[in-house]
């Protein structure tokens, strides 16, 4: 039987341990606020060091959400917020994209990110913390704003964003597998012209840029999704690292009449209506892949991300001029259709300068012709090769200068 002072006593002794319990998650949900000076530990994996994001999330009031289907994370803080993906060196912040040295790790179901990511988020998610970094602890203190001179100029967080010499190039050419593309007269497959035309340019591009990775999405007939092709190469990029990425095709059309080349850079505000068809057909190419993956072309939160840049939307716009060009000086016998823009979705993902060739179309007769013979193909990759070539060396004579 209990007496008294046990009655007494058990219900107050649980209200306390109550208010502590409660006191304690304030707290952890408020740290950010309260605390002058925060510290995280930092972690050691592979030699390189990390910040778990658990820890981040339990020392600061940064929120994330991570899409297992995707497998991109997304971490934020009122209206700042930074998307990432395991596996790459680059992350976008608030629009912006940011190179680091090394990827970010998921590693038995955490997320590790790159000391140098961590410490660029929180400089810019909590501008009212000095951040410095030295293992074994990330350091967050509070500036004292009263003690602060009220004309200094407000301190610039390192972005990592200066250009970066190109390194590598990618050559993508463009379906296969169970894809077969554009299908022409006497069942001729888009996908066995455009995988030639991809090894050629690879030849023409080894020959001219010795010390270039030159690397092919595919070499051989095989099926690959459009946001696979494109992380192929994100996954090449890191801080002092840049490429390009070229996507192979050949065209078609319900009139058999249109013919001649032309090359396409992104923009969600295609140039005609003929551009908007031309996306159209090669986007089709999402029935055939995992229903699953598929969402990756509908994720808003994603498309908004991962939205071009202005400054690489104008270097994908001279590189696609530059391989119009080249292409115009090489080939007489089919006339150039220009440069184009639209919402191509093998382009969508890519971090980089990208642009996409259409060669010729499989449903013009005589062009059709040509598109088989193997002098014609070499004239185009050639065309192609050159463009690329011409584009990087203005594009690395002004990171010269630049730096």
């Amino acid at each position: 039987m209990l007496n008294r002072y046990t009655i007494f006593i058990y219900p107050l002794f649980t209200l306390l341990l109550s208010c502590l319990v409660i006191a304690a998650w304030m707290y952890t949900l408020n740290v950010y606020a309260d605390s002058p000076h925060l510290k995280i530990p930092i972690q050691k994996y592979k030699g390189k060091h990390y910040i778990s994001l658990h820890d981040l999330q339990r020392t600061t009031s940064l929120e994330s959400t991570y899409d297992f289907i995707l497998q991109r994370g997304k971490i934020y803080h009122g209206n700042s917020y930074v998307v990432y993906q395991p596996g790459l060196s680059i992350a976008v912040i608030n629009g912006m994209l940011i190179r680091m040295d090394y990827p970010v790790q998921r590693v038995k179901g955490e997320v590790l990110l790159p000391l140098q990511l961590s410490g660029n988020v929180l400089s810019r998610f909590y501008p009212e913390y000095r951040v410095s970094m030295k293992f074994p602890f990330l350091s967050m203190v509070k500036t004292q704003q009263e003690q602060r001179d009220p004309f200094e100029k407000k301190r610039e967080i390192p972005r990592h964003t200066s250009k970066d010499a190109i390194k590598f190039i990618i050559i993508d050419a463009g379906h296969g597998g169970k894809d077969p593309g554009a299908i022409g007269k006497g069942n001729v497959r888009e996908k066995v012209i455009n995988l030639k035309l991809a090894r050629m340019v690879r030849n023409e591009l080894g020959r001219r840029l010795k010390g270039t990775r030159i690397i092919m999405t595919r070499n051989s007939d095989k099926f690959i999704e459009l946001g696979k092709r494109t992380e192929i190469a994100n996954r090449q990029l890191k801080n002092g690292v840049n490429g390009v990425f070229v996507s192979i095709h050949v065209n078609a059309s319900v009139s058999h009449k249109i013919s001649g080349f032309e090359t396409y850079f992104l923009s969600q505000n295609p140039t005609n209506e003929e551009a908007r068809a031309t996306a159209a057909l090669e986007n089709n190419v999402v029935i055939l892949e995992d229903e699953n993956r598929r969402k990756q072309y509908k994720d808003a939160d994603f498309i908004e991300a991962l939205m071009i840049t202005t400054q690489i939307q104008k270097e994908s716009s001279m590189l696609a001029e530059s391989i119009q060009k080249h292409m115009d000086n090489l080939v007489w016998e089919f006339k150039s259709r220009g440069v184009k823009k639209a919402d191509f979705f093998v382009l969508r993902g890519a971090l980089m300068p990208s642009v996409l060739v259409e060669a010729g179309y499989v449903t013009h007769h005589k062009e059709r012709t040509y598109l088989l013979k193997s002098s014609y193909q070499k004239k185009i990759a050639r065309g192609i090769a050159q463009g690329i070539v011409n584009f990087i060396d203005t594009y690395n004579r002004e990171i010269i200068k630049e730096n």
